[in-house]
């Protein structure tokens, strides 16, 4: 495990290195067909107090250490009568990053996660967007299941691409990943909504079986940011369900692998 550091900021303390470790992503012969994942999906963090966590983002070319994100549940509060938690979100970046949310407001039950508010510093005032808010609940305020699940929703086809069925699990095979010296199987997830425009976006995500996010990417649909994302990155993973083709790539303009900090506990 890579010794804790500190960033020049002295904001952040965080366990990774500066360059990516190495990750092998191979078949596992075991199976798993279902986690229980309490995240905030997709930051990695639990909604309860006590939670303090880290998660890096690297430059999927260069392997460089772009952003860490830390989340720290630090309060109970309530939003709209709805008992929550109150959760600080720092984050330092290597490169101009579109802001995160400062604060989040979120809740954990036995069977969801969900936001219930984000919060930010505008001009020296704290400004809120808030269940209930226009467009809220599609961007952050939809209930988010716990359970995942793998029912042959993705039917792999011979040249590696995928066809949907009937099913609604976002499941897609167990694999075990290889972080450093760490190896974890892990159900992979591809979490996606194809009737979005282009595609949407597309998240690829490796839960262990104790629920914990271990490895992330996500992709955009080939034509969804206005041009052929295939053309500006032709080496880049490529993942194709239903002929929708999705570019390894992010709101940023490039591509990045996200490691949480479990990844590299010992």
């Amino acid at each position: 495990m890579a010794q804790e550091t500190t960033q020049s900021d002295g904001r952040l303390a965080h366990p990774f290195p500066p360059t990516r470790p190495t990750v092998t992503i191979i078949e596992s012969s075991e199976t798993i067909s279902a986690v229980d994942c309490p995240e905030l999906q997709w930051w990695f963090a639990v909604p309860r107090l006590g939670e303090r966590y880290v998660w890096a983002t690297y430059d999927a070319e260069t392997l460089q250490l772009a952003a860490v994100t830390e989340m720290i549940s630090t309060t109970a509060a309530t939003v709209q009568d709805i008992a929550c938690v109150e959760i600080r979100v720092k984050e330092w970046t290597q490169n101009d990053w579109p802001a995160c949310p400062e604060w989040m407001y979120a809740v954990l039950d036995e069977e969801h996660t969900r936001w219930l508010s984000i919060a930010w510093m505008e001009d020296g005032k704290k400004v809120a967007y808030t269940i209930g808010d226009e467009g809220f609940e599609g961007q952050w305020g939809c209930l988010t299941q716990r359970q995942i699940v793998d029912d042959g929703r993705y039917q792999l086809q011979p040249d590696g691409s995928y066809r949907l069925t009937d099913n609604q699990g976002r499941g897609a095979g167990t694999y075990d990943v290889t972080i450093g010296e760490r190896t974890f199987t892990c159900l992979r997830v591809l979490d996606v909504d194809i009737s979005e425009p282009h595609g949407g976006e597309l998240a690829e995500v490796f839960i262990e079986r104790g629920g914990r996010t271990v490895f992330f990417r996500r992709y955009d649909g080939q034509h969804l940011r206005g041009h052929d994302l295939v053309k500006k990155f032709p080496h880049n993973r490529r993942i194709v369900i239903n002929d929708v083709t999705y570019v390894h790539a992010d709101c940023t303009g490039w591509a990045h692998d996200t490691v949480p900090e479990i990844a590299l506990r010992p």
